[in-house]
């Protein structure tokens, strides 16, 4: 659930973009429909295929949008038709895409740009807000701290163990080198079993996994005498 603000965020920011996007391409239209039926106006007036001043003139003074009205032109272009080139009169807008884009009404893709950004720093804020704080007190090896008679990671997070794992990991972590002999550790955990070499090896190997998924620590056994609790 952590990445559920950001997807969010990642979502209005696309709606900004295609609504942008989608008002640019309108207004872009709208250019090319007023330039044109300006260029049709001005035909029906001055039908012939000569472009003078008074040509430029009316044709800009059909259009109806008034930032076109510096910049908008009649070109003559060849083209081809029925396998024959003939000339042709084309209207032009002349319009850079910077020009276009301020033309085109951007209050709705600036609104979601805006929410997007206030999503963002509220979503910000609020993971900074539930992270869990680092732990200072206790002790702490390997990536795990022993506090209150529990242990947990470096962020707070518990890490759960059975009696018989807790107590192991507390006897290492409290030892001065981390280091304990097999017969301290059978001695501690079951003092009225002859032998528990078996039992106390399927201990170790059922703590090993759980330090390896929380911490950076091991359990190393040294010929067989003792197990030591190291950083990996």
């Amino acid at each position: 659930m952590k990445i559920l603000p950001y997807i969010g965020f990642c979502f209005l920011m696309l709606c900004a973009l295609c609504t942008g996007i989608n008002s640019y391409n309108r207004t872009k239209g709208l250019i090319a429909q007023d330039v044109n039926s300006a260029l049709e106006q001005v035909l029906a007036k001055m039908p012939d295929n000569v472009v003078t001043t008074d040509t430029i003139r009316c044709y800009r003074n059909c259009l109806t949008i008034a930032e076109l009205k510096d910049t908008a032109g009649i070109a003559m272009r060849t083209v081809r038709r029925d396998g024959r080139l003939e000339t042709k009169l084309v209207a032009e807008a002349n319009c850079s895409f910077a020009t276009t884009f301020m033309m085109s009404d951007q209050k709705a893709s600036g609104s979601l740009l805006m929410v997007g950004m206030l999503w963002l720093l509220g979503s910000l804020w609020y993971v900074r807000r539930n992270r869990p704080k680092l732990i200072v007190q206790g002790l702490s090896y390997g990536g795990i701290v022993y506090h209150n008679d529990m242990f947990m990671t470096q962020s707070g997070e518990q890490i759960h163990l059975t009696p018989m794992q807790h107590s192991l990991l507390e006897m290492f972590i409290t030892a001065e080198t981390h280091t304990l002999s097999k017969q301290e550790i059978c001695n501690r955990l079951w003092p009225k079993k002859p032998d528990a070499n078996d039992t106390l090896y399927t201990l170790i190997r059922r703590t090993k996994p759980i330090l390896e998924t929380h911490s950076t620590l091991k359990i190393e056994s040294d010929r067989g005498k003792s197990y030591s609790l190291k950083i990996r």
